[in-house]
């Protein structure tokens, strides 16, 4: 927590793309072949207080970019298509014991980016137009058990969804797209979770948003967008739940984009190609009060591009091309 960096060290031998942490585990996701002193293929699990790897290995073919975890199941989507011992294209679903997939296999046609789990629903976004047995641009609501897109959910976007988020009734979503839900919606929307419908909730991105986490009344985005919520806002910004309108936080990340956002309690921690955050130097890292966007001592300071994050017991967990 004091920005120090720990004696954990798994030691991947290549780009880290998605981290999620359950009980004393951290599961990883990316283009790496080695992680942990072992030969991991795209995706592993780690022990949560050393480096080793652990026994599971699902030995995926190709890259991983989104992971999800729900009770004993680990939801995966990226490039792949075998995965867990089974063929399995761009998403599947992997038992948390012993690494191998599950008989849900709802097959997408293209790369899957985002992964949001609801009690009785997947929710999926990336670069596909057709998953689960049926037409579907971009972003699509599974059956759990079917594997099978829900027909009546079908915001059909015109472009990439690179990140989602459940909150009460709702999906918020973010990419490239410039329509979805059946409304003109700049890189951002709100989308009904009955419907797909897009509300009324118009932030109106001028450019890409990666990142979203949901946070009670508060949405935060990042990407690289340099208005947003009706204000200008480089790469990051703090909108309203009710209205879509960017708050006073004001972080002003400069120089590269924000891809990922994580909140802990009381801080925002930033990760991306940014060099810049809060007013002051800081390389492609950063934590941030959640409150009042103020750039915390905080400074891991590193030398590439950030693009996952995890806060988990008092420490946060970065993966990325450092």
């Amino acid at each position: 927590a004091n920005g120090t960096v720990s004696n954990w060290n798994p030691n991947a031998n290549g780009q880290v793309n998605v981290m999620r942490v359950q009980g004393s585990s951290v599961y990883v996701g990316g283009f790496f072949t080695f992680v942990g002193g072992q030969t991991r293929n795209y995706v592993a699990k780690l022990d949560f207080t050393g480096s080793a790897v652990l026994a599971w290995d699902a030995n995926a073919n190709s890259s991983v970019y989104a992971m999800t975890l729900g009770g004993s199941k680990v939801y995966a989507g990226g490039d792949f298509g075998i995965i867990g011992g089974q063929p399995r294209v761009c998403i599947a679903a992997l038992d948390s014991t012993t690494g191998l997939a599950t008989a849900w296999n709802p097959v997408s046609d293209n790369s899957v980016r985002a992964l949001a789990l609801d009690a009785d629903t997947v929710y999926v976004g990336g670069l596909s137009t057709n998953i689960g047995g049926l037409a579907r641009n971009y972003v699509a609501k599974i059956d759990p058990t079917t594997g099978s897109a829900v027909p009546v959910w079908d915001p059909n976007a015109n472009s990439y969804v690179f990140s989602l988020a459940v909150s009460g009734t709702t999906v918020y979503a973010g990419g490239a797209f410039t329509s979805v839900g059946g409304q003109v919606r700049g890189y951002i929307a709100r989308l009904s979770k009955t419907t797909g419908l897009a509300d009324s909730w118009n932030p109106a991105a001028n450019n890409l948003v990666y990142t979203l986490v949901s946070s009670g009344s508060k949405i935060y985005a990042g990407g690289e967008f340099s208005v947003i919520g009706g204000q200008a806002r480089n790469r990051i910004a703090e909108l309203s739940v009710p209205s879509g309108a960017a708050a006073a936080w004001d972080p002003n990340a400069m120089d590269g984009a924000v891809y990922v956002l994580s909140q802990s309690g009381t801080s925002i921690f930033a990760g991306g190609p940014f060099t810049s955050i809060g007013g002051k130097s800081r390389n492609r890292i950063a934590a941030l009060d959640a409150s009042t966007g103020a750039l915390a001592d905080w400074n891991p300071n590193s030398n590439a591009r950030v693009n996952a994050i995890v806060v988990s017991g008092g420490k946060v967990y970065a993966a990325g091309d450092f």
